[in-house]
């Protein structure tokens, strides 16, 4: 049992990686880079409790590490929410024996760049930050809010427009309030960083959520996939109801859920991030490869020198049809080199805590 600073500021830290399907190699590489990544930069925070909430077996390069940096590993069958898909399994994560009141769900996709103990500031409270752009139409909202009784919530800024950043008209053609000025969205929260009271039973209400807005519309024409193939909208919902239940919400600060927008951006200041949200794509390109440290490095390299260089472009192209070239060059110019600081201090942490876990 590890000895807490202060246990009643220390909350659980949880990771879900699913090692059940093809993706085994992938989600080797990325708890990997995470773990290496807590060992080297979280601080304070190393001394909280962390958990493994394994989807099916870990391989033995993830069970050495995780043994070095102290984690608890559990091991659990996919949830199966909606048959042949993992929507919902990181709510096994929620299953784990709690060892402090408050707990930071993290997808897996993550990299610690810095002490995350100062989340603690958020105990007692539900924290999440809003998704990058809408993915539920307003339409579809009306429908879920009315069937579960629950009055329309005051609108917020996706992620683009809290930052400033272009995006075209056509992607928000009816996900937007009907006040286009603000570009707001009715709430829709990024699911890769969460943090609650273990007492609030988010888990509970988060299953239920996802379920119920699934029956409400028909899957087999596909056009849904945001609502049948993705746990945010059951997570809004969630809150929603907890909200209504006297729990308290707060708007998660960036620091703990920083993406490759805000490298665009560049807010907030690199020196601030503590926890970088890679996203789906991170290390894909490793397939079905053994993972070894060269593959994991090229793997490293190809996503912070290619693909979100490449997402950069795209937004300066938005920029340039906002006639707005200063900030394209900037945003752009500026986005490689914090990337390319972000890549660094993970490929540092990576060479040091890897090498004797995996072969060159």
């Amino acid at each position: 049992m590890i000895s807490f600073t202060s246990q009643a500021q220390a909350f659980d830290v949880i990771t879900v990686p699913d090692f059940s399907g093809s993706g085994r190699a992938v989600f080797e590489a990325r708890t990997l880079v995470f773990l290496a990544s807590w060992m080297e930069y979280a601080g304070e925070a190393r001394h909280y409790p962390l958990h493994l909430a394994c989807i099916g077996e870990p391989p033995p390069s993830v069970r050495l590490l995780a043994g070095q940096c102290g984690a608890r590993i559990t091991v659990h069958d996919p949830l199966q929410l909606r048959q042949g898909h993992h929507v919902g399994n990181k709510l096994r994560g929620l299953e784990i024996s709690n060892e402090t009141e408050n707990y930071l769900l993290l997808d897996v996709d993550i990299a610690i760049l810095s002490d995350i103990s100062s989340a603690s500031a958020l105990a007692g409270s539900l924290a999440t930050s809003p998704d990058d752009a809408p993915n539920v139409t307003i339409r579809d909202w009306r429908v879920i809010y009315s069937t579960l009784e629950l009055p329309l919530p005051t609108p917020i800024k996706p992620l683009v427009h809290e930052l400033g950043l272009p995006r075209f008209p056509r992607r928000m053609m009816g996900f937007e309030s009907e006040d286009n000025q603000t570009r707001l969205m009715l709430p829709y929260y990024n699911g890769g960083v969460v943090f609650a009271p273990w007492a609030a039973d988010l888990r509970t209400h988060w299953e239920k959520s996802i379920l119920k807005i699934a029956s409400l519309f028909d899957e087999s024409k596909g056009t849904r996939r945001w609502i049948h193939q993705s746990d945010q909208a059951g997570l809004a919902i969630a809150i929603a109801m907890l909200r209504r239940d006297g729990w308290d919400w707060q708007r998660l600060p960036d620091k703990f859920n920083a993406r490759w927008q805000h490298l665009y951006a560049g807010s907030p200041e690199m020196s601030s991030i503590a926890v970088m949200h890679c996203c789906w794509s991170f290390l894909n390109s490793i397939g079905n490869a053994e993972v070894g440290l060269g593959t994991l490095k090229t793997a490293l390299r190809h996503f912070f020198q290619k693909k979100i260089p490449h997402r950069f472009q795209k937004v300066g192209v938005g920029e340039l049809l906002r006639l707005r070239p200063d900030r394209a060059y900037h945003g752009i110019r500026g986005g490689r080199m914090r990337t390319a600081q972000v890549h660094e201090k993970i490929l540092f942490a990576c060479e040091k805590h890897l090498a004797g876990v995996l072969g060159d």
